[in-house]
């Protein structure tokens, strides 16, 4: 009876509201909405157009040489990686779902802890424990009185075998992460009512339960995918030419502007594929079925096997971060002094006004964007949702190409202009200043935010925007008074990802960054690139210390819809 009741006012609110005409604050929206679809389009568009620059021989010198290497190797790295990640990710999933355990919660929150590990620092941390000169390979000599290399075979970490390794278990959560709840959701209850009906649990697995939580898992495996496709930190350090670092090399080793934009056009298709790969997987989750309720108990482990699922769990967590923490932590004690966690002091302070700066402007766009979507006048706000989630995509160092010539050539038309009329110079007002950096910040991850934005908008019933309408209220106290109270939870969230993505982000720091400012990512890079881990490591683990936080909340949250 409540539910009609509810259906007939909703019936009335939008009878009324369709019969009456855009007002001038909704169309302000709509233009408000057109103006962030440009301001998330200038990358890409800058890209293009640079692209069809001349960029002499040296592209088709690319083309007869290496290109199809890089090309072969990045499809190699990525390949290997998410099926590293997948392995991982399902089977830890599957047995934290399947079954009940001692520790059961506690493995679930350890494993997803390496999602809070950049994939550079594993880099740096694992090559100086493998390495020749690294401790695991001089025990080993010592151990075995071995006196070179020639005397035994040890495999090479920077290669592109140690790569996938790394990205494999660094990467695994976010298969991990949607694997389970799927698992918890849909699989389990098949598998359930396949034994009821006869069938062993390898058929019901081959044709029930893989097939449901299939969608699930192409989302995780297309995140992992983009995530290695935009890496630039652990292949640069490794040696490995994959597109993203040819971009890099192109632009700021070889000075071709053009050529580098036109690799970037082969990068960009890859993100396209992957995300029309993960929009794909998205529809096919319409046709799953729904949740069954709890119709079985999960089995209970012996304490045998109990252990036996701790010790195959806990190899992970000790490569993904365990290992990793633990090392950065023994040289930030034992090999720093004062002077160097002064320095440290201010680094840490340019790093937060950075993040904060990218958070809240990242949060009020994801803010503004959501109400224009949900005020549903025109395809030009769902337009601007889809270019904010394929922004996320794109690797940092073609973001930075596609932010900087933009910016650069708005610096040289006013610096002209006001040369011409005034016979000043003014400079540059963009390019190499925080704006440029924070810009780059918020396309690249507006679409982290706008996510915990929408869905906090979804949570709100669309009676709440009628009903002030109705009483004479216009928009700005709807979204002020009514939305903004209810969304304090998703903000917070939006903007705590985006600050850590920040702290993490390398490749466009590095290019963007204005004379003198250094970030935590950046100040780690320079010392672990050069072989010093040492000074490197007190801010590897602030950056780590920082990471773990949204990666404990997602994880409850994920927990709390299981």
């Amino acid at each position: 009876m409540k539910e009609d009741l509810a259906i007939r006012q909703n019936s009335f609110l939008d009878s009324v509201f369709k019969n009456s005409k855009a007002s001038h604050s909704e169309k302000f929206w709509q233009y408000l909405s057109l103006t962030i679809l440009v301001f998330l389009s200038v990358p890409v568009v800058s890209i293009v157009f640079i692209s069809l620059g001349q960029s002499g021989d040296l592209w088709r010198h690319l083309f007869d040489t290496v290109l199809p290497k890089y090309i072969l190797t990045t499809l190699w790295l990525m390949i290997g990686s998410v099926i590293g990640a997948t392995v991982i990710g399902v089977s830890t999933a599957w047995v934290t779902s399947a079954y009940d355990f001692k520790g059961k919660t506690l493995l679930s929150t350890l494993l997803a802890l390496p999602l809070a590990m950049p994939a550079y620092l594993m880099a740096y941390v694992w090559t100086d424990l493998l390495e020749y000169a690294g401790p695991l390979q001089n025990s080993l000599r010592s151990f075995f009185l071995w006196k070179s290399s020639q005397d035994y075979w040890f495999p090479e970490i920077r290669s592109l075998g140690g790569a996938i390794f790394l990205f494999s278990f660094v990467l695994y959560p976010y298969i991990f992460f949607l694997a389970r709840t799927a698992f918890q959701n849909y699989a389990l209850k098949t598998l359930r009512i396949g034994k009821m009906l006869g069938q062993s649990t390898s058929q019901v697995l081959r044709t029930a339960t893989i097939p449901l939580a299939r969608p699930a898992i192409i989302v995780g495996a297309s995140l992992v995918l983009m995530e290695v496709l935009a890496d630039y930190g652990t292949v640069s350090f490794f040696g490995i030419n994959t597109l993203s670092k040819g971009v890099f090399d192109l632009w700021l080793n070889m000075n071709d502007l053009a050529a580098a934009s036109q690799l970037s056009i082969i990068v960009l298709f890859f993100v396209f594929v992957l995300l029309g790969s993960e929009r794909w997987s998205r529809r096919a989750q319409r046709f799953s079925l729904q949740p069954l309720g709890n119709i079985s108990k999960k089995k209970e482990l012996s304490w045998q096997m109990t252990v036996l699922v701790w010790l195959s769990c806990a190899i992970p967590i000790a490569i993904g971060f365990a290992i990793p923490v633990i090392t950065l932590f023994t040289k930030s004690v034992l090999d720093n002094n004062t002077w160097e966690i002064q320095k440290l002091w201010a680094i840490v302070e340019q790093t937060v006004s950075l993040a904060l700066m990218a958070s809240c402007a990242a949060c009020l766009l994801a803010l503004l964007i959501g109400f224009g979507v949900r005020l549903q006048r025109g395809a030009s706000t769902k337009w601007v949702a889809q270019c904010g989630s394929i922004s996320y995509a794109f690797p940092g160092t073609i973001l930075a190409l596609g932010v900087l010539w933009p910016l650069s050539s708005i610096d040289n038309v006013i610096d002209h202009w006001m040369r011409e009329w005034f016979g000043i110079s003014t400079g540059l007002l963009f390019t190499g200043t925080a704006f440029a950096l924070v810009a780059a910040y918020v396309i690249r991850f507006l679409a982290v935010a706008y996510g915990s934005v929408d869905s906090g908008f979804q949570a709100i019933p669309g009676v709440m925007d009628k009903l002030p309408r109705l009483l004479g209220k216009k928009l700005r106290f709807t979204l002020v008074s009514i939305h903004l109270p209810l969304l304090k939870s998703s903000l917070m969230t939006a903007s705590l990802i985006v600050f850590v993505e920040v702290m993490k982000e390398l490749p466009a720091t590095l290019i963007l960054r204005p004379f003198g400012v250094e970030t935590l990512a950046t100040h780690v890079y320079q010392y672990a690139s050069s072989e010093q881990l040492a000074p490197a490591s007190p801010a590897a683990l602030l950056i780590v210390f920082v990471g773990v936080w949204p990666v404990l909340f997602i994880n409850h949250m994920f927990s709390k819809k299981l």
